[in-house]
């Protein structure tokens, strides 16, 4: 990234240019006008590194880039940035380092502002802190659901709409999401933060058995939804979490109408089961741990079957 030779445009400041920026008033605009550095990017550069700290909040003049993240070892591409818009807001919001990677795909020219500025506008306009916030969350939400292996699978337009239909939920640390013996109403995916899934000991009252953590982009829940029974666990928020809350009925309403997010649906339930039953076997004897884990999911051609696979 390099500094660009053009002078910043007082035009592209007039709250035209940047959609996101159309609730600032004319000083604070001015204010962005003035501490504006405009930098330019060739074609396949990183403009933001996924884990780079949050200095600056970014506007596009011109260029397209692409948004990629990584989750499980894999790189998905999340989303695009065109002329207009801004990136980097989650970042300076939140003093944080960057949750994906920015990389043009073709030369674009930024104006780039310095995260003390952008927190000056902050204190001084609610509306836009709240606009950014939410500007953040929506983008946090379809990262986390195009990195997710079921969800990944619905189509895009899908996902637009369970994110508009969805609940954002905030959970503190040491606060439970899902009680063991609840009855299934919501797949919640992780948004940010970490949790950890227990169960109850069968046979020792009050001594529960840690299973495994999950972290963003994992999905809760979905294996109450398959096997329609209760909530067969615990998760409890090891750090404050933020969660996106999916009604189940939508769950099963897309397992009907799209194949491939039910089978990635019923192979990850399966796969989970599977993986509680071999830790809970160092526990208790296997046929305990059958009886609460693999032995709950329905067989592949009755779930094919109920959903018209």
């Amino acid at each position: 990234m390099a500094s660009d030779e053009a002078m910043v445009d007082r035009e592209d400041f007039q709250g035209i240019k940047f959609h996101d920026l159309v609730v600032l008033y004319p000083d604070e605009f001015e204010k962005f006008y003035d501490s504006a550095t405009p930098v330019s990017i060739e074609a396949n550069e990183v403009a933001l590194h996924e884990g780079q700290k949050g200095e600056s909040l970014y506007l596009v003049k011109s260029g397209q880039l692409r948004v990629y993240k990584r989750h499980d070892d894999n790189l998905y591409e999340v989303g695009s940035i065109n002329p207009g818009d801004i990136f980097g807001e989650a970042s300076v919001l939140h003093h944080s380092t960057a949750g994906a990677e920015v990389r043009a795909t073709d030369r674009c020219v930024l104006y780039v502002i310095p995260s003390m500025t952008v927190h000056e506008v902050f204190d001084s306009n609610e509306r836009f802190l709240r606009a950014i916030t939410q500007l953040s969350e929506r983008r946090a939400a379809a990262s986390a659901l195009a990195v997710n292996p079921i969800f990944s699978t619905l189509p895009m337009a899908v996902r637009e709409v369970a994110l508009f239909n969805a609940k954002f939920i905030t959970v503190k640390e040491g606060s439970v999401l899902i009680h063991e013996g609840d009855e299934a109403s919501y797949v919640f995916v992780i948004l940010a933060g970490e949790v950890e899934i227990s169960l109850q000991h069968p046979r020792q009252l009050g001594k529960q058995i840690l299973i495994t953590k999950r972290k963003s982009g994992d999905e809760l829940g979905e294996i109450a939804v398959i096997t329609g029974y209760p909530h067969g666990a615990t998760v409890t928020a090891l750090t404050p979490v933020r969660v996106l809350s999916i009604d189940d009925r939508s769950i099963v309403a897309w397992s009907g109408r799209y194949s491939d997010f039910a089978y990635a649906l019923y192979g990850q339930v399966y796969r989970k089961l599977k993986e509680n039953r071999k830790i809970l076997n160092d526990v208790i004897d296997d046929k305990e741990a059958r009886r609460l884990t693999t032995n709950n999911i329905p067989a592949f051609e009755d779930f094919k079957a109920k959903n018209g696979l």
